[in-house]
Parts: structure tokens; C-alpha cells; sequence
């Protein structure tokens, strides 16, 4: 691993920029540096999160845009679940079951990782798959803003959105696994959970009439 003006720079050439906040400053100041950036930053930021790292190998870390695209997700299905038919609605909140992923799917990445002898951190990956949480924004806003029960749109907006969102993540993470043999195995792991998750967000909080039954 080796520092490059001030980024660190992981095995085969991603660089994670604002990993690793300078040690001469107290815990707290460390702390806030993971919420702060130029206002034109965040937007790019957003952008990115949607574009594979071919041209540039740039992975910004941080926490604003992760939080943002939490409270906006939690938003979009907590409407969604209001206009559910009363017989159809969860027996789950979606910010419950939007915290339990944002907590466990990290984690799950992470050991994944380490098999695969990744040297990339919990919180590269927290910010990663933070930033990811945009491809299910814009994936069931479409979905709200045509039709919430016609699936062909939610699927052509998943595959367009989720689908560059998840692309990008397992890319990322493939480059940073040093063993050949479970790059494939680890980065089918999380694009599967990844897309399934969006799918149960679909049809257990958006699609106004569809019953997920426990059984």
C-alpha cells in the first residue's frame, strides 16, 4: 500500500481519496473530516457512484453523501408504504429494514473481502456501498413517477441505475482483491444481494398492491 499526496493507494491502482484523515487532528475533527466537502463535490460525487473506474481510479470516501442517499431512500419508502392496500403492507418499517441492511450488508462485504486477502477497510467499503444506495433512489423514483405497480419500467430502471451502481461497487472491490480464484465468487456474492434487496424494496414498499406474506 502506498500514500500518493495524501490519498491512499490499494493493490491494482484504486486510489481511495479521504480514507485515511490526518492523524495530527483529534478524534472528533477526524470524525466530522468523513462529512465535509465543497458544495460542487457532493453532486460529482453522485455521479461517480454510477461510473466504473476505467478512466479514472479515484474512489471518494466519505459519509455525507452515504447519509444523504439513506434519509432520501428511507423517504421514498416510507411514502410508498403509506399508500400501500392495507392487506399488502409489511409488517416491517422500511427505515428498519433499510438500517438492518446498511448495517449487515458492510459487513458481509467485508469478511468477503478479507477471504479474497482485499486490504480495502470497512469503511471504504461502508462508503461505497453507501454511495450505492443512489441506484435504488433513482431506481424507484422512476418507478413512482410512471407507474408504482408496472414492472417492466421498475425493471428497466434497475438495470439502468441499480444495475451501473452494482457494476461499479463490484468492480471496485475485484480490483482490490489480490486472490484470482475468489474475485468472481465474492463479487457474484454481492451483486446478487444487491439486486435482490432492491427488488424486495420494490414490491414490499412500492408496489402498492403486492402482499409479502411471512411465512
Amino acid at each position: 500500500m502506498k500514500k500518493i499526496c495524501g490519498c491512499t493507494m490499494k493493490d491494482h491502482s484504486i486510489i481511495f481519496v479521504g480514507s485515511e484523515p490526518s492523524k495530527d487532528k483529534d478524534s472528533v475533527t477526524r470524525a466530522l473530516s468523513y462529512f465535509t466537502m465543497p458544495a460542487d463535490d457532493l453532486p460529482k460525487r453522485i455521479l461517480l457512484s454510477f461510473t466504473p473506474p476505467l478512466r479514472s481510479r479515484f474512489v471518494y470516501v466519505d459519509f455525507l453523501g452515504p447519509c444523504l442517499a439513506f434519509i432520501l431512500l428511507a423517504t421514498i419508502l416510507g411514502y410508498g408504504h403509506a399508500y400501500k392496500t392495507p392487506s399488502a403492507v409489511y409488517h416491517r418499517s422500511p427505515t428498519e429494514v433499510l438500517a438492518v441492511y446498511c448495517l449487515s450488508m458492510p459487513a458481509i462485504c467485508y469478511i468477503l473481502t478479507r477471504l479474497g486477502k482485499s486490504s480495502i477497510s470497512f469503511l471504504q467499503i461502508l462508503s461505497l456501498l453507501g454511495y450505492g444506495l443512489y441506484g435504488y433512489v433513482f431506481t424507484l423514483v422512476i418507478s413512482f413517477i410512471s407507474d408504482e405497480t408496472n414492472n417492466v419500467i421498475f425493471y428497466l430502471a434497475m438495470i439502468l441505475f441499480t444495475g451501473t451502481s452494482v457494476f461499479r461497487t463490484c468492480l471496485i472491490i475485484l480490483l482490490t482483491i489480490k486472490l484470482p480464484a475468489i474475485r468472481l465468487l465474492v463479487c457474484s456474492i454481492i451483486a446478487i444481494l444487491q439486486t435482490l434487496f432492491v427488488v424486495f424494496l420494490y414490491f414490499t414498499f412500492v408496489h402498492s398492491s403486492f402482499a409479502f406474506h411471512k411465512h
